[in-house]
């Protein structure tokens, strides 16, 4: 996407883009406010040759990489080493959680990388291409980490930015379309979070910095920039990317109420859709209720525990009890949701495993929600990753960390989940994500009035996902059964009865795909053809790469 049309840029700027990296785009509007000409390139691990191309034709002299989480560290790592290779000098940068987090560990690893971006971007960006060619000054950088000769240096952090409505609006290209011609946009609403899960680095990541935990844009600006992107580009489905949207305070119910009624102000209820992601004791069943009535769809839900002891590592502060409430109210009320939800962490034991196949049995049982899960992940500047580095229990590298089970028969059952399960809950074509996808076309299906027989595409749906869900869940119980009935030593032996197990179950996965096929073929032939686009494009590589 290019952000500006002149031969020549000062800034390209690489992160993915599967919805609108709304973190770059307005470090893009911040410079070029200033004047600074840009551009933003979607990064892709594939294929990095749209970017090479693009850094060796407008020759900029910075180039900014997104880097989130430290799990696609090694991605972008291998795109600077070929960036360099082909003689590109720009000034590399990189920001995100991760890298803000870990400056210099970053910085030493990686010689192609001259500076990291901590914390919000948009001002410390600017000052930094601002004084580029005057190293001297960036000594005076708030928020800056940079390497001078053998030395890393870390400066001060910049002060968070209090007042969100004075940021220029991210720069938007044309947004991506959905299968029956419905636009979608990213939105953020508010930045930050109140809570300090053990295994989130957003705390981490905004307590870096002087300022609030959380700040909101004003709910009228939000409305006017939806009533912008729906008036000029079409969108009728926004996904908002904030952290915790409703975040159950008085403060954040007031918000809310505003912020409906702008929409309502701006004639966009009835028009348009929504949807969000927040805690469990977020829920409240009236001001839900208000909000579907005026576009919202979805709901992601972080509910990532169904047993007490693994809500109490993950420092969750709730209970079970609010877990299954929230999802009760949900379904009341009709409202779609997914759920995060983590089958293991680092305190997990086979009974508190079973207590979650259990519990996911238990509210799935209806097909409302696709089973999905993950192992919590040691995410760098976390409370549970120093909690493991203090207890020897840390591995991995700086890119990839890991961690080891107190029961080792449950690193054994780990590596089953990943057999069996990551091209399943993971894969755009892996059945949990289809199923997901199809039922947000339901939804929006049924809000804009696209399609008379949505009553009975919800019905299909939800019969499949009944399906995949006893599938899966009869899965995780029978492998959970063979590592506890086996002592440690026995179980590589008998693996070969898992494999035979997990191929069974990968051929009805099978068998549900078809199913949902057909059900597509009636109800979003385009939906169908996307997914076969991407079928296609997979076997091509494959085969090319075999010639």
């Amino acid at each position: 996407m290019a952000t500006s049309q002149n031969a020549s840029t000062d800034a390209l700027f690489v992160g993915y883009e599967d919805q609108e990296n709304l973190g770059l785009r307005s470090i893009i509007a911040a410079l070029q406010a200033h004047g600074f000409r840009t551009r933003l390139e979607a990064f892709t691990p594939r294929d990095s040759s749209g970017i090479l191309t693009a850094a060796q034709k407008y020759h900029p002299h910075l180039i900014g990489f997104s880097i989130i989480f430290q799990y696609t560290f090694d991605e972008f790592t291998k795109l600077m080493e070929r960036l360099r290779e082909a003689d590109i000098k720009a000034h590399f940068t990189v920001g995100g959680h991760f890298p803000s987090l870990c400056p210099r560990e970053v910085l030493e690893a990686v010689p192609h990388i001259d500076s990291v971006v901590r914390c919000e971007g948009e001002y410390t960006t600017l000052e930094l291409l601002q004084n580029l060619h005057q190293p001297n000054n960036w000594t005076n950088i708030k928020g800056l980490a940079f390497r001078r000769d053998s030395q890393v240096i870390i400066n001060p952090s910049r002060p968070l930015v209090v007042d969100l409505d004075s940021l220029h609006l991210p720069v938007r290209s044309n947004p991506r379309s959905m299968p029956r011609n419905i636009r979608v946009a990213s939105m953020l609403a508010s930045r930050g979070c109140l809570y300090n899960c053990s295994f989130c680095s957003i705390r981490q990541f905004y307590g870096l910095a002087p300022g609030p935990l959380r700040r909101t844009r004003s709910p009228q600006a939000v409305a006017a920039e939806m009533k912008e992107l729906y008036k000029h580009n079409h969108v009728q489905f926004f996904i908002f990317q904030d952290d915790d949207f409703t975040s159950g305070s008085s403060k954040q119910r007031q918000w809310i109420e505003e912020f409906l009624f702008a929409l309502n102000k701006e004639d966009l209820s009835g028009h348009i859709t929504w949807k969000i992601a927040c805690r469990v004791d977020d829920i409240e069943e009236d001001i839900l209720i208000k909000s579907r009535d005026r576009g919202l769809i979805a709901v992601y839900l972080g509910v990532e525990s169904g047993n007490a002891r693994g809500l109490q590592t993950l420092n969750k502060h709730v209970t079970l009890e609010q877990n299954l409430s929230a999802i009760e109210i949900l379904k009341r009320i009709d409202l779609t949701f997914e759920m995060g939800f983590m089958l293991l962490d680092p305190d997990s034991t086979i009974g508190t495993v079973r207590e979650n196949i259990e519990f996911l049995r238990h509210v799935t049982a209806d097909g409302s929600c696709c089973v999905n899960f993950c192992k919590m992940l040691p995410y760098s500047g976390t409370p549970i990753e120093e909690r493991l580095r203090k207890e020897g229990r840390l591995m991995g590298s700086l890119s990839q960390p890991n961690y080891n089970f107190l029961d080792p028969r449950l690193d054994w059952y780990e590596f089953f989940l990943s057999e069996t399960f990551h091209f399943r809950n993971f894969d755009i074509l892996g059945i949990a994500e289809r199923l997901r996808t199809a039922r947000i076309d339901c939804c929006l299906a049924r809000a804009l009035k696209h399609d008379p027989q949505v009553d009975e595409y919800e019905r299909v749906l939800r019969e499949l996902t009944v399906r995949a869900n006893t599938i899966a869940l009869d899965a995780l119980d029978y492998g959970l059964s063979f590592i506890k009935s086996r002592d440690i030593d026995r179980i590589p032996a008998d693996w070969p009865i898992l494999d035979y197990f997990s191929n069974q179950k990968r051929q009805m996965e099978a068998e549900i795909q078809l199913d949902l096929d057909r059900v597509l073929a009636t109800y979003n032939p385009e939906m169908l053809r996307v997914y076969a686009d991407e079928f296609s494009r997979r076997f091509e590589e494959a085969y090319f790469d075999v010639s």
